[in-house]
């Protein structure tokens, strides 16, 4: 039999106001029970609202977010025991969330765990990596390095988040490189135990398509940007996930203020001298505040404006 997924209790954050909307869902949230399940319909990329709830609720919930299109975006929180084991842990990750309990018993036993200090490189671009990664804390990241040496990051990974897939399935070296952004601990798999599986159980093999689609998303997305989205868009968009869901100018997220330009003008594609340019055009516009070079404080609706391109609200 399958895991079951409880029934979820529903929220639609598209008509919550911004000053209270996080408050709203942590108090949706804390009503539940462990293994209980909230729902929220959401019409913009939640990334920001994963990390609010990082700090405010850490190793408490799994998040499973997905894109369907349409500007149409559903996030299902489980509340979870944060001192769970390797089957608990294992169970709530994305793609294994509806396999055979059985399944899930046989990988759980065959985990291991791996410490990494921030900067430690976990796999590179091109390396055989012969395990299913799974981060269980802290956050990596993935990026893509040019002939020149510049460096791209692609995207960003959190607790529960799988780690090599591609590589996992096809055989190949990793697409990317991928680097503790803070201290980490990932859980590993070995990949032929994790393709035994899924030949074996076909929710498990179900559940890795849809990551596998959910991935090819963002890939398109992020393409998108590079092409049509000009740098300043770009910074904006990126920074968006540490603006807190409030009215009016707030501290950022923990993490954003570590964030030097290099690493800014990394995420969003573009050199050094460009996010720089792009950091003071946000500040003047009242979008950021800056301490010496790095973002201290976000006006999200602002902020949101120059993402989306569209006329900013006056001031």
């Amino acid at each position: 039999m399958p895991l079951n997924r409880p029934a979820a209790a529903t929220l639609d954050a598209r008509s919550l106001h911004p000053a209270t909307k996080t408050a709203q869902i942590v108090e949706a949230f804390d009503r539940l029970q462990i293994g209980g399940a909230l729902e929220i319909a959401e019409e913009t990329d939640p990334r920001a609202l994963r990390n609010e709830l990082a700090q405010l609720r850490p190793g408490r919930f799994s998040w499973d977010a997905r894109n369907l299109g349409g500007n149409r975006w559903t996030v299902r929180l489980e509340r979870i025991d944060e001192h769970a084991d390797a089957l608990g842990f294992l169970s709530h990750v994305a793609a294994f969330t509806a396999a055979k309990a059985a399944t899930v018993k046989e990988l759980a036993a065959q985990m291991s765990e791996r410490n990494y200090r921030a900067g430690d490189t976990i796999f590179d671009e091109g390396e055989l990596w012969p395990y299913l990664g799974i981060v269980k804390e802290g956050k990596i990241i993935y990026t893509l390095l040019s002939p020149d040496g510049k460096t791209h990051t692609i995207g960003e990974r959190l607790s529960h988040d799988t780690l090599n897939e591609s590589g996992t399935f096809d055989g190949g070296g990793a697409t990317t490189r991928a680097e503790a952004l803070t201290d980490a601990t990932i859980v590993t798999l070995p990949s032929e135990a994790v393709i035994h599986a899924a030949r074996s159980d076909a929710e498990l093999a179900l559940g890795f398509l849809i990551a596998s689609s959910q991935a090819r998303r963002r890939s398109i997305d992020t393409i998108a940007d590079l092409a049509f989205a000009h740098v300043l868009q770009r910074v904006a968009k990126f920074l968006l996930g540490y603006a807190r869901a409030s009215v009016g100018m707030a501290r950022g997220l923990p993490g954003v203020e570590n964030l030097s330009q290099a690493q800014i003008a990394a995420a969003a594609g573009t050199v050094r001298d460009m996010a720089a340019r792009a950091l003071l055009r946000l500040k003047t516009a009242g979008a950021l505040e800056l301490d010496r070079g790095r973002v201290r404080a976000i006006d999200r609706a602002r902020l949101e404006a120059f993402a989306h391109n569209v006329p900013a609200p006056p001031v």
